[in-house]
């Protein structure tokens, strides 16, 4: 393993790390605060998608890539939810129900899309390993769904700040 992968992985573990400890101690020493429950579901679902990430790139075949990024895509499409959910309970606001449910129907059809990816090729046009790297790093192609669930992702992003 190259030694610039190395301590990229190694940044990537401590950032993961973090976000796990700041999940911990959200729920033992903030849990009632406004904001707080919504926190500690994006602190433990970024935990997830970063220590899958540090798989993946330390994954040697195209296989064992795919394998991590489909880990990794049953947390990231939450994250901009719950991030959002966040945001508006910390201000004191509140949503309906029923929008709070309508929020996660996209991050829902990702992780379906995603998962069935090789069946209609709407989420990635294509999948494979990158030639121009010292390490395998896969090259995606993003398909028509890639494009929904990012302006969706930037969307609640932008609505948060």
């Amino acid at each position: 393993m190259p030694r610039e992968l190395s301590l990229y992985l190694l940044v990537i573990i401590l950032a993961g790390a973090l976000s796990l400890f700041l999940c911990l101690f959200a729920l033992l020493k903030i849990k009632d605060a406004p904001g707080a429950k919504p926190y500690i579901i994006v602190t433990f679902l970024s935990s997830i998608f970063i220590f899958s990430y540090a798989l993946e790139l330390s994954s040697t075949s195209l296989e064992q890539i795919i394998f991590w990024l489909r880990v990794e895509y049953l947390a990231l499409p939450f994250i901009p939810v719950f991030l959002l959910l966040m945001c508006i309970e910390y201000i004191g606001h509140r949503i309906k129900k029923v929008w709070k449910y309508a929020l996660f129907i996209i991050p829902f059809i990702t992780i379906f899309m995603h998962y069935t990816n090789d069946s209609h090729h709407f989420y990635y046009k294509s999948m494979g390993l990158r030639g121009d790297s010292p390490f395998p790093i896969i090259k995606l192609v993003g398909g028509p769904w890639f494009y929904v669930h990012s302006l969706f992702l930037f969307l609640c992003v932008m609505i948060s700040i």
